[in-house]
């Protein structure tokens, strides 16, 4: 290559990483505008879940029909990139020599084994790359698979992009394949170690060899420059996302020092924590978690894959533009996140669970956004939470029942308070949560338990009239500031009274006692009564009648808060095989399990757009021909037994807690 031509390949190159690294440094100003937020801690975790999500693709793996493509979009780029670094040395060939340098180019210091294997490589890979993306464009065009719609303007052009680069990538190296083998270093014919490049020579001759060189290069740069303003950043973003990825508990809120704290919530993104911001440009756009998001499926305005996309809009945008579009039911705004959106979050983490990218945001971005509305603007959030808010100030619960009432569903079961104890230490504690103190339905759930405990001699107690609500509903819905007072207080008693382990029946309160608690300073040892059960089970403590026997097909819906967010799948399952029931799963069930509608403060919330969301599990429950349906949360209790209702199935269908199910199997 002339020197003229390899000083126009240097000033090329030279140009590309300046409008790369100015925009990928314009990114990274604009993550750093986030608050700040530690996550440096166990990087040998960190490393390990690096090398498992992104060399070993385990989230998008999980995909059986088309996770294999982007496994092969990704080590195509690593070992195509080798080739790429050779072109652009190729290129400045001349242009070193002139400073006295030697390129190094494979060609010079590999065997020719060696050499024929990386050249097989090359080929095989180009042409798997370009296979790939063919299927991926006719994905897009046709729009048959709906989880990728909407998409980015840009969706198809990196496509596009990719594609060329490997057209572009035969065309020069079947050039240069042919014109060597007119030189002599090559023998003529079908080469196996360049099977592609060889029979693209044959066709095309040579000639357009300088042309295809600058056609290939300039789509490579161009690449280059290209990737750090679209969608496609995720490339560079998706493996730094996830080695910063939350350690521990799924989905937790970031706590407020109302001491030193002048606002509260989030109205510009610069608002939200570094990772969340870092979270927008990590995004595949691959729309996995709208296809499990039981807002959206259930007609829902929400979609966690725009509000990711809205967000690195709008901070690409600058501080001026507006974050929150508040124009009822226009939802489109490109970069603005839509009132309807924010208040239809159910905070069942399913976009957390399945984001092969690990991003975990878009459920405390909700939330930041709705402390916000509550706590500063006071106003756009549903007026039905007003109720809520002031049971739990003035009640300690959110159905604002008087606090006096907490023990009146132990009557003639002869519960032990924690008050009466003494210096005695109990071994565990009950926690028997707002819906199983006030609710009657969850009465009978905590009756049904108490039998439990009482036939397996478990030493236990309860705190009465002491106890509030953990604050859980007033935090997920953005009322920061009851649940801080709430939680500070609960911590005090908890810390006051002596006993071994928490247990509780509600999976809201247990993930506050077990997780979350932890950032105020509790630290307990908490479980799920259907743990506990479970526990005696095995144990064998729990005497049963063997003469009973559970006829009907049970069906158990996995609460969010006790699967996603805790990882509790087996327990509740397990307890029904021991008691001899014969179970049958739901279409959605254990980490894909479809929320009941109730979580993120939805239980005090109206539902008036689209299909109520306890209907749609309703359904899926009724598919399966089972005639109970089992839970372990009493906000999914309620769920489901209106959906059942609603349905008109409530007599044929019964909704029943794990611990009525067990107590119904009591020896007398």
């Amino acid at each position: 290559m002339p020197v003229v031509q390899s000083v126009l390949v240097a000033i090329c190159v030279s140009v590309t990483l300046y409008f790369t690294f100015s925009a990928l440094r314009h990114i990274v100003v604009m993550i750093q505008s986030g608050t700040p937020e530690a996550l440096t801690h166990t990087w040998q975790d960190r490393v390990a879940t690096v090398l498992t999500n992104v060399f070993g693709h385990k989230k998008v793996l999980e995909d059986k029909k088309y996770g294999f493509m982007h496994f092969w979009y990704l080590y195509g780029f690593l070992i195509l990139g080798i080739g790429h670094v050779e072109l652009v040395l190729f290129g400045l060939t001349r242009f070193l020599e002139v400073f006295g340098l030697q390129p190094f180019l494979y060609r010079h210091f590999l065997p020719e084994s060696l050499v024929h294997l990386y050249e097989f490589s090359q080929d095989f890979m180009a042409l798997g790359v370009i296979l790939v993306v063919s299927v991926a464009l006719y994905r897009r065009m046709t729009g048959k698979t709906k989880r990728l719609m909407p998409r980015s303007a840009d969706a198809e052009t990196i496509l596009w992009l990719i594609g060329a680069l490997y057209v572009s990538f035969f065309l020069f190296v079947g050039s240069e394949t042919y014109l060597r083998m007119q030189a002599g270093e090559l023998p003529a014919g079908w080469l196996w170690y360049l099977p592609i490049s060889s029979l693209v020579g044959q066709l095309i001759h040579g000639p357009i060899n300088p042309v295809a060189y600058w056609l290939h290069l300039g789509v490579f740069l161009g690449f280059a420059m290209y990737i750090p303003r679209s969608k496609h950043m995720h490339l560079l973003a998706a493996g730094p996302n996830i080695y910063f990825r939350h350690f521990g508990a799924v989905a937790k809120p970031a706590i407020i020092d109302f001491e030193k704290s002048e606002e509260f919530g989030v109205t510009k993104v610069s608002g939200l924590s570094w990772k969340a911001i870092l979270d927008t440009f990590a995004c595949t756009e691959c729309g996995r978690c709208d296809a499990v998001c039981p807002a959206n499926l259930t007609q829902k305005p929400l979609k966690p894959k725009k509000i990711l996309h809205d967000l690195k809009m709008n901070i690409r945008g600058g501080e001026k533009v507006e974050l929150l579009n508040r124009t009822p039911g226009e939802y489109e705004a490109d970069s603005k996140i839509h009132l309807d959106e924010i208040w239809a979050c159910t905070t069942c983490a399913a976009c957390v669970e399945v984001c092969p990218v690990l991003i975990d945001s878009v459920p405390t971005d909700l939330i930041q956004m709705r402390r916000n509305l509550v706590m500063m603007e006071a106003k756009d959030y549903p007026k039905e939470l007003n109720a809520a808010f002031k049971g739990m100030e003035v009640q300690g619960n959110p159905w604002g029942v008087g606090q006096n009432k907490r023990a009146d569903w132990t009557a003639e079961l002869g519960v032990p308070l924690m008050a009466d104890q003494g210096d005695r230490e109990v071994e565990y504690l009950f926690w028997v949560g707002c819906a199983g103190a006030t609710d009657d339905r969850a009465k009978k759930i905590q009756q049904a338990l108490v039998r439990i405990l009482k036939a397996a001699h478990v030493d236990f107690a309860i705190l009465g009239c002491e106890e509030k609500c953990t604050g859980d509903p007033a935090r997920r819905m953005g009322n920061e500031y009851v649940y801080d007072t709430l939680a500070k207080e609960n911590i005090a008693l908890l810390q006051s009274k002596k006993f071994k382990k928490i247990f509780a029946t509600c999976p809201h309160c247990f993930n506050q006692l077990k997780n979350e608690y932890k950032d105020l300073g509790g630290n307990f040892s908490v479980q799920h009564h259907t743990e506990l059960i479970n526990e005696l089970l095995k144990d064998k403590r729990i005497p049963l009648d063997s003469k009973k026997q559970i006829t009907e097909t049970i069906t158990f819906h996995d609460p969010c808060y006790l699967g996603r967010y805790n990882n509790q799948y087996d327990a509740p399952r397990e307890s029904l095989i021991a008691i001899g029931a014969k179970t049958v799963e739901m279409s959605f069930s254990k980490q894909k399990s479809f929320c009941c509608g109730a979580g993120g403060g939805r239980m005090f919330m109206e539902e008036p757009i689209g299909k109520r969301v306890n209907h749609e599990r309703t359904d899926q429950a009724m598919a399966t021909g089972a005639k109970t349906i089992a839970t372990g949360c009493p906000f999914c209790m309620t769920m489901m037994t209106d959906g059942v209702n609603d349905r008109g199935v409530g007599e044929q269908i019964k909704v029943k807690d794990i611990a009525e199910i067990v107590a119904g199997q009591l020896a007398e």
